[in-house]
């Protein structure tokens, strides 16, 4: 892929393709890693599940809509998400942090759509002086995740005050493996003060690319992820806690040496 120049109606947009040094710095920070696409019009997987192990993240989830509500809702937090970037990047996490939408159809015809976060954290990140809050969910998702997790869903209602779209009502915050979610929408993954746009297929026409330019981005690497998965034994000894866990520790040995 050459660069790609978005025109929208905020301003310009250029993408640029992800440098496979920055593609493999993603699958080394990731914890079950990425399968890298063998053809340039293909996306690469960013693996959610080995085996049966599957990915953890926290979903905030909204009361449950009808279909037409559902799909609006999906884009507009697709906008959201763009709009909220900066607002993350301020607290400069060094992990990854992979913000996206998801939609989930029902039994009863009815969708729940929302807001789903997962984390790789960062050594780097964790706070001297951390509150019950910076690490409910770090038993589950490995020290500083909490509080990643937490500055993303905050920075959700600034951006929808700030670009004036709506924000739906979160009856639930809930630790949910991903197969559970429904469909994800991954418009970009950050990792540290990198952000990456991740849309497959690409769609210049996309609404998200004009939120990301009123957002303050003139340029950014474009590397095309779709949620992966790779066999593994049915008894995979590495769940997606203990992946995090030895990241987070290999990544304490290198900062000592």
């Amino acid at each position: 892929m050459q660069k790609l120049n978005i025109k929208t109606q905020a301003g310009n947009l250029e993408l640029a393709p992800a440098t496979p040094e920055a593609l493999k710095a993603v699958a080394a920070r990731w914890p079950m890693g990425v399968v890298f696409s063998q053809a340039e019009t293909e996306p690469n997987g960013l693996v959610f599940q080995v085996g049966e192990q599957e990915a953890l993240g926290i979903k905030l989830q909204p009361p449950d809509a009808d279909e037409q509500t559902a799909r609006a809702l999906f884009f507009n937090n697709l906008a959201l998400i763009a709009s909220a970037l900066p607002f993350y990047l301020e607290h400069q996490h060094q992990g990854i942090i992979l913000p996206c939408t998801y939609y989930k159809e029902k039994a009863d015809g009815r969708v729940e759509t929302g807001f789903a976060f997962f984390a790789s954290p960062h050594p780097g990140s964790q706070l001297a002086a951390r509150t019950e809050a910076d690490v409910q969910y770090d038993d589950e998702l490995g020290d500083g995740a909490s509080r990643m997790i937490f500055d993303m869903a905050a920075a959700i209602p600034k951006a929808s005050k700030r670009v004036g779209l709506p924000v739906n009502t979160v009856i639930a915050i809930d630790l949910r493996p991903r197969l559970t979610l429904g469909t994800l929408g991954m418009p970009f993954l950050v990792q540290g003060a990198t952000v990456f746009a991740t849309q497959h297929p690409l769609r210049s026409e996309h609404p998200v690319w004009a939120f990301a330019v009123r957002a303050g981005f003139s340029t950014l690497p474009y590397a095309p992820m779709i949620p992966g998965a790779v066999p593994g034994p049915a008894n995979a000894p590495h769940s997606w806690l203990d992946r995090v866990n030895i990241l987070l520790q290999r990544l304490r040995e290198n900062r000592a040496e």
